[in-house]
């Protein structure tokens, strides 16, 4: 690893502090993710594997998707045909 310094724009600096807090990371962190997404030298197989771990059972408690369909359509397409015919 070495290190470096940089200078940032205002913007830059704003939106490198979100990325970190939305990532969980420093800035430093957060610089080095977007240096090798920008480069491709990152580990794009871990990167999508740590994607997949932070997101994994986040939405649990929501309904599947037939049920959330129901939910938003009310009847099924056959109920609705069945009522016309």
């Amino acid at each position: 690893m070495k290190r470096t310094q940089v200078y940032l724009t205002e913007e830059q600096d704003r939106r490198l502090g979100e990325i970190a807090g939305d990532r969980g990371t420093s800035r430093a962190g957060a610089l080095q993710w977007a240096l090798d997404m920008v480069l491709g030298t990152g580990d794009a197989e871990a990167a999508a594997r740590a994607v997949i771990l932070g997101t994994a059972g986040i939405l649990s408690d929501y309904p599947d998707w037939p049920e959330w369909q129901r939910s938003v359509r009310g009847r099924t397409a056959a109920e609705r045909l069945d009522e016309h015919w």
